[in-house]
C-alpha cells in the first residue's frame, strides 16, 4: 500500500518543467532584448560606415547565421548598451532643458504668441489643419495597433524563421504607413512651396499643433522656413530650438543646418554661417548616393550664402543659373529669381533685373520677396530715365 504523502520519482521532472515554464517569459524577454540590441548595433554600424543597403541584403541572404551572430553580440553588449543609453538620455535631457528655459513655456505657446505679434494669423486654414491632423492621427494609431499585434504574435510563435519573416513584413508595412502619414500633411506643405503663402502655412501649422490649451509645435522645419520667408529669422531659430534633433537622420540634420544658415545670413552673422558650413561637412550621410548628392547640394547652398555676404556675385550668379533649370517648386523659383535680380541690379543691368523682379512680384504672394521686388522695380523705373538722359 502506497503512502499518500509520498510522490513518485516520475513527478520530479514535472517540477523542473514548471520552473522552466515560469522562467520562459524572462528568457524570452532577454532573447528579444538581445535581438533588438543586435539589430540596433547593426543599424549603427551600417550608418557609421555608410554601407549600401544592397550589401546588407546580400549578407542576410548568403549568411544564414547572421541573426545568430547579431543575437550573441546583442546579448554580450546588452548591459553596456543600456548604461550608455541611460547616460545619453540624461545628457540630452539636461541640455534640452537649458534650451527650453530660454522660452517661458518650454513649448509652442510662446512661439504662437510671438508669431501673432509679428504677423497676421489666418483663421480660414483651421479646417484644413484639423483635417490633416485627423488623417495623421489615424495612421499613427494604425502603426501602434500593428506594433501591439506584432508583440502578441512574437510571444506565441515558436519558429524563429517565421518570427523574422513577420518582423521584416511589419518593417516594410511600417515604412508604407509612415509614407501615408507624411502625405497627410502635404496640403499644409503646398501652402508654402506651391502657393508661396507662408502666412497661411504657418497659421495651419499652429492650428495643427494645438490640442486644447497646449500647443506642442509640430513641423518645426516647415514653420522655420515660413518665418524665413517672412524675414523673421529670430522666430525661425526659436522654432528650431524646440525641435528634437535626431543626428542619425542625415536628411533632417542637413535641412536643419540649411535653415539655420539662412537665418544666420539674414541676421548677418558670418561666423555662425561658417559654423553651419563646417557642421554640414562633418555630417555623415546614411542614405547612399542620394544622401551624398543632398550633402553636396547643401554645402553648395550654404557656400553660396557666404559668397552673397562677401559680395562675390560672379560665383553667386553661376550658382543660381546652374540650379535654376532644376527647380520645380514655385517658392524655389521665386528665391532664385530674386537673387538673380539683385545681382543684376547691383551691376546696373536693369533690363535683366526687371525681368527677374517681375517674376518675383507676380509669383511671391505673401512672402517678403514680393514687397522687396516691387521696391526694386520702382527704383528701376526712376533710374531708367536718368540712364537714358546720360546716354
Amino acid at each position: 500500500m502506497t503512502n499518500p504523502n509520498f510522490s513518485s520519482l516520475e513527478d520530479y521532472p514535472d517540477i523542473d518543467a514548471r520552473q522552466a515554464y515560469e522562467l520562459r517569459w524572462a528568457v524570452g524577454g532577454l532573447v528579444g532584448a538581445a535581438l533588438v540590441n543586435g539589430l540596433l548595433l547593426a543599424r549603427y554600424l551600417i550608418s557609421y560606415f555608410n554601407i549600401s543597403p544592397m550589401v546588407v541584403l546580400l549578407v542576410i541572404l548568403l549568411a544564414s547565421s547572421v541573426f545568430q551572430f547579431l543575437m550573441i553580440a546583442g546579448l554580450l553588449l546588452l548591459i553596456p548598451t543600456v548604461l550608455v543609453c541611460l547616460y545619453g538620455m540624461l545628457t540630452v535631457r539636461s541640455s534640452a532643458a537649458k534650451n527650453f528655459r530660454s522660452l517661458p513655456s518650454g513649448d509652442g505657446n510662446e512661439v504662437e504668441r510671438i508669431y501673432r505679434l509679428h504677423h497676421p494669423f489666418k483663421e480660414d486654414v483651421a479646417s484644413l489643419a484639423t483635417k490633416c491632423r485627423k488623417e495623421s492621427d489615424r495612421w499613427t494609431l494604425i502603426y501602434f495597433l500593428g506594433l501591439i499585434a506584432l508583440m502578441c504574435l512574437l510571444l506565441i510563435i515558436p519558429s524563429f524563421a517565421l518570427m523574422m519573416l513577420i518582423v521584416m513584413g511589419y518593417a516594410l508595412l511600417s515604412v508604407y504607413v509612415f509614407r501615408l502619414r507624411a502625405q497627410s500633411v502635404v496640403p499644409i506643405n503646398s501652402l508654402l512651396f506651391d502657393q508661396c503663402d507662408p502666412l497661411a502655412c504657418a497659421s495651419a501649422i499652429l492650428c495643427f499643433s494645438r490640442r486644447g490649451k497646449r500647443l506642442n509645435l509640430k513641423m518645426h522645419l516647415l514653420f522655420a522656413q515660413c518665418m524665413l520667408c517672412l524675414d523673421d529669422p529670430q522666430l525661425a531659430m526659436d522654432a528650431l530650438v524646440l525641435m528634437r534633433r535626431n543626428r542619425s537622420n542625415s536628411s533632417m540634420e542637413l535641412n536643419y543646418q540649411t535653415l539655420m544658415a539662412e537665418a544666420n545670413y539674414q541676421l548677418g552673422d558670418q561666423s555662425a554661417l561658417e559654423r553651419n558650413l563646417e557642421a554640414v561637412r562633418s555630417t555623415r550621410v546614411n542614405i547612399g548616393a542620394a544622401g551624398n548628392l543632398m550633402l553636396q547640394e547643401t554645402i553648395a547652398a550654404i557656400q553660396n550664402k557666404l559668397y552673397l555676404m562677401n559680395e562675390h556675385f560672379d560665383q553667386c550668379e553661376a550658382y543660381y543659373k546652374q540650379v535654376l533649370p532644376q527647380l520645380k517648386l514655385r517658392l524655389q523659383l521665386v528665391n532664385a529669381h530674386y537673387y538673380l535680380g539683385m545681382i543684376a541690379f547691383v551691376r546696373k543691368d536693369f533690363f535683366d533685373a526687371k525681368d527677374h523682379f517681375r517674376f518675383v512680384a507676380e509669383n511671391a504672394n505673401t512672402t517678403s520677396y514680393r514687397p522687396k521686388a516691387e521696391k526694386y522695380l520702382a527704383m528701376i523705373e526712376r533710374l531708367e530715365p536718368k540712364e537714358e538722359e546720360e546716354e
